[in-house]
Parts: structure tokens; sequence; C-alpha cells
């Protein structure tokens, strides 16, 4: 019952900051039929507000999984795309960076449930690159990782 409301809301939220968009509203009940609008959609327990095109989510837009956790960005052909925030209500866990093809992919920041945080480059939805790993109790590493492991030097 509580996710229905969060989802209502959502969309409602939503769909006031996307009504400034130029572009105008989808039309029909037939999703994959809009292009260049802004339109929401509810199924499965979950919910999208933002722009479409060609029956997809396309350019700025929000996502409630049916867990209750959130996207809110960019999204390219259906996927999230391009910069963006993942919030899981649930756990805690807060993620803002690069996305491509629905993966953290690029820069990005990502503050885990148990208060540590990793800051630096994504690769295919792991760490991988230069980052710097914050644990609770304060100690770092800091440098290379490669495939979601820390390579200590």
């Amino acid at each position: 019952m509580n996710s229905k409301i969060l989802i209502m809301v959502l969309i409602l939220i939503s769909f006031n900051v996307f009504a400034d968009d130029e572009k105008e509203l989808c039309k029909g009940s037939d999703y994959s039929k809009w292009s260049n609008c802004v339109g929401s959609i509810a199924k499965s327990g979950t919910a999208y507000v933002g722009n479409f095109k060609n029956g997809l989510y396309h350019g700025q837009g929000t996502f409630t999984f049916s867990d209750g956790a959130t996207y809110v960005g960019k999204f390219k052909n259906g996927k999230e795309s391009g910069d963006g925030t993942f919030t899981c209500w649930v756990h805690g866990a807060v993620y803002v960076g690069k996305f491509i093809n629905g993966m953290k992919h690029g820069e990005g920041e990502y503050k885990y449930p148990d208060g540590s945080v990793y800051n630096g480059q994504w690769k295919f939805g792991k760490k991988h690159g230069l980052g710097t790993y914050i644990y609770p109790d304060g100690k770092k590493n800091i440098g290379q990782f490669r495939d979601d492991k820390y390579i200590d030097s």
C-alpha cells in the first residue's frame, strides 16, 4: 500500500517537473507509440515519468522500481544513460554519477548503507579505474580498482 502511495506521489511530483518541458504530453494509452513527448506509465509495480522516444524512455525521467528505489536522470533507448541519481530507500544506498545501458559507468560516487563511500571510476557497473574507497572507520583505499576490487600498490 505504501509503495503505491509513493509511486503516485513521485508521478505527481515528477509530472510537475516535466510540465515545463517544451515537449507535448503523450497521447493515447499505447505507450509503444509515444515519441518526442512527456508521459507517465505504471506497470508491474514500477512507474516512469518523463520523456519518450519511439516508445522508449529517452531523455530526462524518473523511474521508480517495485521496491521503491528510484532513478532520476537521463535515459537513452529505454536504459539509464548519462547523468543520474539512484537511491535505494530500503537499504539507504545512493549513487550519483554517470550511467550507460542501465549500469554505473564513468565517474560517480556510491554511498553504501554501512557508511562507506566509493568515489571514482566505474566500468559496466563495477569499480574500475582510479578511485577512493572510504570505510566507516575512516580507513581509505586510494588508487586503482579493477573488476570491483582494490589493486594494492
